[in-house]
């Protein structure tokens, strides 16, 4: 039996599909998941009395602990980039969607972080003032831009066009803003 050329794209277009929002769903897992390493970041170094000192001193010592059991990603300057990452968008998730992630003590399967991606994204009707959309590297880069009107105009001009982090950059270095 001979197969069409239409049947067969229609096939290889569903698994490419398939593949892209998988990927994209990931992307988004590892976005909520450094969200919260932030949070907790913040929160243990709010119990500090010398606040700058011991927060230095965590972030250096979960780098080391993290890096040992998972190996690469979670280098200080990365979980440094991780607490500025919530500082900056703290104000965009409710404390009690947060809480809902801190749940299981233990890290949840894929169909748990997928399970948790969608509660922070309300799409289970729980309020998030704006989702995240983009990949965690369009993050990091949009942690450099200073005012918060800039770097939101960026983060949805990215989501709505598509960019990808190159073009994210390109447009930024343009002066699109």
């Amino acid at each position: 039996m001979k197969i069409t050329p239409a049947f067969f794209d229609g096939i290889r277009e569903l698994i490419a599909g398939a593949r892209t929002t998988v990927a994209r769903g990931v992307d988004l897992v590892q976005v909520h998941t450094n969200f919260e390493i932030g949070r907790r970041i913040v929160q243990e170094e709010q119990r500090g009395k010398d606040r700058a000192a011991y927060g230095k001193q965590v972030t250096q010592a979960l780098a080391e602990r993290l890096t040992a059991e998972f190996g690469r990603g979670f280098s200080d300057t990365n979980l440094k980039l991780m607490r500025l990452f919530y500082l900056q968008n703290q104000q965009r998730i409710r404390q009690s969607v947060t809480d809902e992630f801190n749940a299981s003590p233990k890290s949840p399967s894929l169909t748990g972080q997928l399970a948790i991606l969608q509660s922070l994204t309300g799409e289970l009707g729980l309020p998030v003032l704006r989702p995240f959309t983009l990949s965690w590297t369009h993050y990091v880069f949009l942690l450099r831009v200073k005012g918060p009107n800039e770097r939101s105009f960026y983060e949805i001009e990215a989501a709505e066009q598509n960019w990808t982090v190159r073009e994210l950059k390109r447009q930024f270095d343009c002066g699109l803003y």
